[in-house]
């Protein structure tokens, strides 16, 4: 006959969130040489390169549309949204295709990190100076020292691209 198994008392463990100190879960991905983060309840699915169809006079930050089990879904390259500069796309680059509301799109990173959590009280918020007088993106600071990410509001970043993108001469409409 089998002993009964003794029962461990239960330790609180570090990766259990607290009421007052939730854990979030957020996707790190890599834009140039800095580090960004979104919330991972944006996110619906990260994928590899895929074929992009070119959609013409689309804003500069559009790179095109991708045709996703039965759906267009637009795509917005990180790299010349963030940084102004153009990288063709490499082995590691990622699509995520994130939900925005009741819309979808991809994001077109050049390489996904890690899934990553962290407590809420750790992430610091933003510099109100980085936007001063317009929604800001960035809206907080997570990570070391060292290795700082950028949260980011994907809504606040292309609602400010689209907005500018529509009042230029020539603008997508």
């Amino acid at each position: 006959m089998r002993e009964p198994m003794k029962m461990l008392p239960r330790r609180s463990l570090p990766e259990r969130a607290t009421t007052q100190d939730p854990l979030v879960k957020l996707c790190s991905f890599l834009v140039g040489k800095e580090e960004y983060v979104l919330d991972i309840m944006r996110v619906e699915e990260i994928l590899p390169p895929q074929r992009i169809i070119p959609v013409p006079r689309a804003p500069s930050f559009v790179e095109g549309m991708l045709h996703l089990r039965g759906a267009m879904l637009p795509v917005v390259d990180m790299r010349q949204r963030l940084t102004a500069t153009e990288a063709p796309p490499s082995p590691r680059s990622r699509l995520l295709v994130c939900l925005l509301g009741r819309r979808r799109l991809a994001l077109r990173v050049d390489r996904v990190t890690e899934v990553m959590r962290v407590r809420r009280s750790e992430i610091k918020p933003a510099p109100a100076l980085l936007s001063p007088g317009r929604t800001p993106f960035v809206v907080g600071v997570c990570g070391t020292q060292e290795r700082p990410r950028l949260l980011l509001d994907i809504k606040a970043l292309l609602r400010a691209e689209v907005e500018r993108e529509t009042q230029r001469p020539g603008g997508a409409a």
